[in-house]
């Protein structure tokens, strides 16, 4: 088991703490971000495995630096990536989260593969197996930047990079420091970051622990992360390793019902599933090497490993049943960059993994209802071992000196190999009828098989620069998401496995760049169209028939008045519709906003900073209108709030103080409609946050 190992093993390096060195001059090549918040020309990584400017990006992707991430203070992810236009992680309680990013907030058993989640521009989950809370599983909190590709991913990418890439950037330790918070509803948080260098070598730890009791009724946590990195840089040489350990042990706390609830004072802070509760632990072990055979040619090897497992209990099921599952994997990413001639420069590269994946699924209470029938005993036990296989090439062309010019291919091959540790069909566990006078059992369990699927994508873009300080981009992609093994293998009664195939994506973008000195502005306008959307059918059954189609418009602007005083503001307008023939309670779809889907959203702060030791910021985040059904019969109103942070610095002591939800407001962090009711998770209240760091 993963998470006494990973107390122990945090307990013994912080032990440790005297024998790591201040030295913190020298800084690793790989994996490394600009604090300089006024910086315009900032590192990307995540269009391609190369350290890329902004400058010469292709795409978008929106960036939170470290320096904006220790401001913030996030408790959770959602905190930083409001800042970013078009995003949106919206959170359930403790941990939890769902994403959107240009798409609605994706649910379901396999949807959280439309957007990839990444560590370093490594996945953190092998494909087919997705969580939409895997983003736990990332050290975010100590992070040294944060990135969010919006719209396809490039042929560096495939599965699952549809409608964007999260990437965290792992924790870049300067100096060694001590952090100690704590804040509204017993939250106490402590983090330790150490850093030592001896000679070619750099080793760093960061490695955090937090306690929360929730601001409802049996809705706290208990998590632990470890990250310990290091660098070595050779004369022909240089690798990045990554050793990242994380356990979460969370009460989870369900909707609230009715319409407006809440606002309900008597109810806003009650838990209706307290016997709910998460268990999750993830390891994942890396090594990047990069070298170069010539002046001319670059190359990058990064073989992983990676293991996660997770426990909880599903509230929002009927009779409530016990899931559990975990995957092994490993694999190797590698790259190789060639240039051509003066004006040309091609990547060549090939992706391979392996994955051993599992899920059971049992249920302790009675349940027998017309149409949704779910006895006791256990439902499913399977395990799937998957290979996959990608090749990609891209090549990018210096047109003009203000012409350029790419063009990418990406293939890739996956196959399934399924196994059922149960009786085959609608059966109970002990194998006898699972029928009754209510009906059939509603889960099915198909016999052993094997799966595959296969294909290729294309990316074509080009950047303009019109002046020095003006530049515009377009691109055209293509991408796709395979099916995950909770669609295609958790079947209900008479569902077929044909039924569920690959989700196909086409978008096209362009936008504008706009950078000075103490000025930057950017405009985006994208245009997307899906086909062999997964969802459910009237009769409730998984079918890849569905079409939607996703346009919108994003903008970021910042500008620093003076060296005091600084604004920003990022903020998007999308529409996401059902673009198909369907009928859903009798009503057709066709057309409708897709539900959880704001159609605006954003995000601006103003900070005041008379000098480098005192800052002070004031945030606003907005939230626009949403449906809550398909048939757009009920929506929630949106909200807006406002968030106080300060800084002081003194020497080598720092101070942070936060109130979020300034003005107290009641909100729904996330809001649907569903088995006849409004259900809401409430947003919390007013609260407020402290944190003493000592750097040393």
């Amino acid at each position: 088991m993963i998470k006494p190992s990973l107390t122990a093993l945090m307990l013994s390096l912080i032990s440790v703490a005297p024998a790591f060195s201040d030295d913190h001059n020298k800084q690793p090549a790989l994996y490394d971000s600009s604090n300089d918040d006024r910086r315009i020309d900032s590192v990307i990584v995540t269009g391609r495995r190369d350290a890329q400017s902004l400058n010469q990006l292709i795409g978008t992707v929106g960036q939170i630096n470290s320096e904006e991430l220790e401001r913030v203070g996030h408790t959770h992810i959602n905190e930083a990536a409001a800042r970013l236009a078009g995003v949106w992680l919206s959170r359930g309680n403790g941990q939890e989260l769902l994403a959107a990013i240009r798409s609605p907030v994706f649910t379901g058993a396999g949807s959280c593969a439309e957007i990839l989640t990444s560590e370093d521009g490594l996945p953190i989950r092998p494909t087919g197996m997705c969580n939409v809370n895997q983003l736990f599983e990332v050290n975010s909190e100590q992070a040294s930047g944060l990135e969010v590709w919006r719209g396809p991913g490039t042929v560096f990418y495939g599965s699952n990079a549809m409608h964007g890439v999260i990437n965290t950037l792992s924790a870049n330790v300067q100096r060694n420091y001590l952090s100690l918070e704590s804040g509204s509803h017993d939250y106490n948080r402590i983090k330790l970051g150490l850093s030592q260098e001896m000679g070619a070598h750099r080793w760093q730890l960061a490695t955090n622990g937090v306690r929360d009791k929730g601001f409802k009724d049996d809705s706290g946590f208990d998590q632990q992360k470890l990250s310990i990195k290091h660098h070595w840089n050779g004369s022909q040489l240089e690798t990045a390793s990554h050793l990242s350990l994380v356990n979460l042990n969370q009460e989870t706390a369900g909707y609230v019902r009715g319409d407006k609830a809440y606002r309900d004072p008597a109810i806003w802070k009650t838990n209706p599933n307290p016997e709910a509760y998460r268990d999750g632990q993830a390891l994942r072990l890396s090594s990047t090497i990069r070298g170069a055979t010539n002046s001319d040619s670059e190359w990058q090897l990064t073989p992983y490993i990676r293991r996660s497992e997770m426990t909880f209990l599903q509230h929002y099921l009927p009779g409530q049943p016990l899931e559990k599952n975990g995957q092994t994997s490993a694999g190797v990413q590698s790259s190789s960059q060639l240039s051509l001639a003066d004006n040309a420069t091609l990547w060549l590269g090939a992706d391979l993994e392996w994955a051993d994946m599992w899920v059971e699924e049992l249920q302790a209470n009675v349940l027998g209802t017309a149409n949704n029938v779910r006895y006791q005993g256990q439902h499913y036990d399977f395990e799937v071992e998957s290979q996959q296989i990608a090749v990609f090439a891209n090549i990018e062309w210096l047109a003009s000196e203000q012409l350029t010019g790419e063009f990418g291919l990406r293939y890739e091959y996956l196959n399934y190999d399924y196994q059922n540790n149960m009786v085959s069909g609608n059966t109970r566990d002990d194998g006898s009828a699972c029928a009754s006078a209510d009906g059939r059992c509603l889960y099915y369990r198909p016999q052993n098989r094997s799966d595959n699927t296969d294909q290729l994508n294309v990316h074509l873009g080009a950047d303009y620069r019109f002046t020095d300080n003006l530049s515009g981009y377009g691109r055209i992609a293509s991408a796709y998401r395979a099916p995950q093994i909770n669609e295609i293998y958790r079947l209900q009664v008479e569902q077929s496995l044909d039924d569920i195939q690959p989700e196909q994506l086409d978008s096209i973008e362009t936008g504008l760049r706009y950078r000075l000195e103490n000025f930057y502005a950017e405009l985006n306008l994208y245009s997307m169209d899906k086909e062999q959307v997964i969802i459910k059918d009237s009769d409730g059954f998984l079918v890849s028939d569905g079409k939607t189609r996703h346009r919108g418009v994003e903008w970021q602007v910042r500008y620093a008045f003076n060296q005091g005083w600084q604004v920003a503001a990022a903020g998007s307008w999308s529409k996401h519709e059902y673009v198909y023939n369907s009928l859903l309670n009798g009503v057709s779809i066709n057309g409708n906003d897709i539900d959880t889907a704001p159609r605006a959203q954003g995000s601006a702060h103003l900070r005041y900073s008379p000098n480098d030791s005192l800052s002070a910021e004031l945030e606003w985040v907005y939230l626009g209108r949403y449906f809550l059904d398909a048939t757009n019969a009920h929506q929630y109103a949106g909200h807006d709030i406002l968030n106080l942070s300060l800084q002081q610095q003194y020497q080598d002591w720092h101070l942070r103080l936060r109130v979020t939800n300034l003005t107290d407001r009641r909100i729904a962090d996330r809001a649907d409609y569903a088995f006849g009711s409004y259900r809401y998770f409430v947003g919390e209240g007013r609260g407020f946050m402290a944190e003493l760091k000592r750097l040393f």
